[in-house]
């Protein structure tokens, strides 16, 4: 059959902006690479980005098949999904994927991917498309292993929309949603916002550096103190910029008590990330700083024995530490508004109130 006898199948994906719309674009490719090689003798198809947050309902649900028929033909598309970032919840369940065959249209919930490599997202909108484009869920055979470790449940939706959704179950469904709660969150991308906590951690730091009874004491507590230390520095700093920049979210809603703690995990763990690594970040500077400017003869004097590689150590893990607890306290997020739009339950309030044909601010 020649390539002008196939027909040609578009889809429109829509995606959040932010991590979703990163995915998307880089998954376009290799969505259109598995419909072609998949589908070869029956349609060329075709995969369009959008990105675009629709309007949620009142409980904090996504209502893509209201909106469907306009965007497929408006935009010319065969078929319509939306990739989220919002956690979605039917019959009391965390959901995957929501699919409506009678509306071409179906919506992918990224955090509930867990870790959401490009191959997963790509074969999850694959399985998707198919079933939009067949009627039928594609059923690959499971391994033994594969039965025992599945998390994914499949519902059918309560009401006349005909809708059917792919759950995810139990703890280890819960704990993939956490996951990629937080990888929604990036928090890799709050580090940069520490430089005031980061600068008031290196001046008190330094102090200690360069105090000759902090080298003592570092040279005497021992290493489950050091990491106690460590720990209590590192909560106290979170537990600070947490509370200081109003993070601690009060999701209304559907499942508003599963939310409550599923959201402020995934907040907690975040800055929790994002403070162990500033907190690296310093550890880093100050033992650079102690190997240059401490000499090695006179450190082994005030501590009356030889000082070697782990005496340093030591001494920037405590002052690391110290500074940590010293700078915490006033510090705070750079830009504290854009990192108060980054949690869910904000999201949620924005994308309530837009309407659609709009894009919500770049997700920061």
């Amino acid at each position: 059959m020649e390539d002008t006898d196939l027909k040609t199948r578009t889809v429109g994906l829509l995606a959040d902006p932010g991590i979703a719309q990163a995915l998307a674009n880089k998954v376009s490719t290799r969505l259109e690479s598995v419909l072609n090689s998949k589908y070869q003798d029956e349609a060329t198809w075709t995969v369009t980005v959008d990105p675009m947050s629709l309007p949620m309902n009142e409980s904090g649900q996504v209502v893509l098949i209201k909106h469907a028929s306009r965007l497929r033909e408006e935009h010319g598309w065969d078929f319509v999904i939306y990739l989220t970032d919002s956690p979605q919840y039917e019959q009391g369940r965390p959901v995957r994927s929501m699919i409506s065959c009678d509306y071409g249209a179906a919506t992918v919930v990224l955090p509930s991917i867990g870790v959401p490599t490009q191959r997963g997202v790509a074969q999850t909108l694959a399985d998707a498309l198919h079933e939009l484009a067949e009627g039928d869920k594609p059923m690959p055979k499971p391994t033994t292993l594969g039965r025992v470790l599945s998390v994914q449940g499949s519902l059918d939706s309560a009401n006349e929309s005909g809708e059917r959704y792919d759950s995810i179950e139990g703890i280890r469904g819960r704990t993939m949603l956490v996951v990629g709660m937080i990888l929604g969150n990036r928090p890799w991308r709050l580090v940069p916002r520490l430089t005031s906590a980061l600068a008031g951690a290196a001046a008190t730091g330094a102090f200690g550096v360069f105090y000759t009874s902090i080298w003592s004491m570092a040279d005497y507590l021992s290493f489950g103190r050091l990491v106690l230390i460590t720990v209590v520095s590192v909560l106290v700093l979170s537990t600070w910029l947490i509370f200081h920049n109003r993070l601690w979210e009060r999701p209304q809603g559907a499942r508003r008590k599963e939310k409550l703690l599923l959201y402020n995990l995934a907040t907690v763990l975040t800055v929790v990330i994002a403070a162990a690594a500033m907190y690296l970040l310093l550890f880093i500077v100050l033992l650079l700083g102690s190997l240059v400017v401490i000499d090695q003869a006179f450190l082994s004097f005030e501590l009356n024995h030889e000082a070697t590689m782990s005496e340093y150590l030591n001494l920037a893990w405590l002052a690391a530490s110290l500074g940590t607890l010293g700078g915490a306290i006033g510090s705070s997020f750079d830009q504290v508004e854009s990192v108060q739009r980054a949690t869910f339950s904000q999201r949620e309030v924005e994308r309530r109130n837009i309407e659609l044909g709009t894009s919500a601010d770049d997700e920061t």
